[in-house]
């Protein structure tokens, strides 16, 4: 039997075009690194729309633009103390915390010029202006200090005839100017987690009305504690918050319903970076020489399924290329990671950008070893690979009447449902043995996979 269902493989490869030796492999176009005109950095917003990545820069005073290979389209100037970036949910404007300006300012992501400059009342200065920002609740919200070492919440209101702002937002929380992160999944759930201080404070807040209501909160969080936090991100689903902490060496999940445990993600030393795909993937980087810099991760499994080590981008007398603090990003469509690297043994700064590999997926099948011609004859099977299916998947079903023929036909196609599993019901005629292949031709994500069963179809 094993020697048929090969030979029944083979004729339905040929029939479909494809090789044997093709399936499950990966068309994953290479990557690509470029040396950036800014020698500071401290967020990065990648503009899908428009195809648009943005780089703060705050002692250049300025954004820098790049297209999506890290080629620099233009650099805005005027931008005193650029800090932390958010995109409008149309891509249309681009916000940037200016905090040596005490100010946020907007800019039109088509014409790359400020539109538009809204005092936030904190002052300016190193210890006061907006230094994160974060949509949530229809409102800007941002981070910012109220002295040398405290920080709090504020939030810049554009729906009504005048902008309106609102500051002290949970004083006394931070130690320092807090970190922002958001979630279109849940546009009403605002994380913020402190910067600076040795024990990490993060909090969740539900800003559905306006103010930051506490949903949860923790300090020191994790089994291991979380010392000098570098970054943070929520899952798109909104149900966790991902976080860099430079110790433990790993980068910890926690439950934003009560900030609880949920899982670890191995990497090494310094974790610096998070970032997560809208499909769910987690990119964890580090800021580590001598070991790999990025990892990918699903969601909720410890082992990263690809790592990258970043090579010299220069002078390979200096040290790798290492990763930068909150370097990492996503492009909208989960096509590609953008990392932002410190080049050589300088300051300088540097632009990678990763093609999103695909991962290997596989196909199982299930049938009844035997079953009646002419009756409903059921197919379940799953799709299985460290990546999640995008909603709308499907996979064709081939039957070959005589798997020693070749020949076989489609007949028909089924929907992939959200945690890969299918069915499908045929009604075969023909007695005997009867070859079921099922077939996903992969996406940009995943390798194309197929899988068999064979029935022993009987007399009514």
């Amino acid at each position: 039997m094993r020697t048929r269902q090969l030979a029944g493989r083979a004729a339905l490869a040929a029939t479909l075009g494809l090789s044997l030796l093709g399936l499950g492999t990966s068309t994953a176009g290479a990557d690509t690194s470029a040396a950036l005109p800014i020698t500071s950095y401290r967020d990065i917003a990648v503009d899908g729309v428009h195809q648009r990545v943005f780089l703060s820069d705050p002692i250049g005073g300025s954004v820098l633009v790049t297209d999506y290979e890290g080629q620099v389209v233009q650099r805005i100037s005027g931008a005193a103390g650029a800090w932390g970036l958010a995109l409008s949910g149309d891509s249309g404007t681009l916000y940037v915390a200016l905090r040596d300006a005490g100010a946020i300012a907007a800019i039109d992501t088509v014409t790359l010029r400020e539109t538009a400059r809204y005092d936030t009342g904190t002052g300016a200065g190193a210890y006061a202006g907006p230094t994160s920002l974060a949509p949530a609740g229809g409102k800007i919200w941002f981070g910012y200090s109220t002295d040398t070492w405290n920080g709090a919440l504020g939030s810049l209101d554009l729906n009504g005839t005048e902008p309106a702002v609102t500051l002290g937002q949970r004083p006394g929380t931070f130690r320092g100017s807090p970190r922002l992160a958001s979630t279109p999944g849940k546009p009403d759930l605002l994380v913020a987690a402190e910067s600076d201080g040795n024990d990490a404070t993060v909090a969740v807040y539900d800003v559905s009305t306006g103010r930051a209501e506490v949903r949860a909160q923790r300090v020191d969080p994790g089994p291991n504690g979380c010392a000098s936090l570098q970054d943070l991100a929520v899952t798109p689903d909104a149900e966790r918050v991902v976080v860099a902490c430079a110790a433990p060496y790993y980068h910890q999940a926690f439950r934003t319903a009560d900030l609880a445990d949920d899982g670890r993600y191995a990497t090494s030393s310094y974790p610096n970076s998070v970032a997560v795909s809208p499909d769910g993937t987690i990119a964890a980087g580090i800021d580590g020489a001598y070991s790999p810099d990025l990892h990918l991760f699903a969601q909720g499994d410890s082992t990263a399924f690809k790592s990258w080590d970043f090579p010299p981008s220069s002078d390979t007398q200096y040290k790798a290329d290492t990763l930068r603090s909150a370097g990492l990003a996503w492009a909208p469509d989960g096509s590609r990671i953008f990392a932002v690297t410190e080049t050589g043994s300088s300051s300088s700064v540097g632009l990678r950008v990763l093609d999103h590999p695909q991962v290997a997926t596989s196909v199982t099948v299930q049938a009844p070893a035997s079953s009646p011609r002419n009756q409903d004859l059921a197919l379940t099977g799953r799709l299985k690979a460290p990546v999640g299916f995008a909603a709308g998947s499907t996979v064709d079903i081939w039957r070959l009447d005589d798997p020693t023929a070749g020949e076989g036909i489609l007949i028909g196609s089924a929907t992939v449902a959200a945690d890969g599993t299918f069915s499908y019901t045929d009604r075969p005629k023909a007695k005997g043995h009867v070859q079921y292949t099922v077939q996903y031709y992969g996406d940009a994500r995943h390798t194309s996979a197929y899988g068999s069963v064979v029935v022993d179809i009987t007399s009514d």
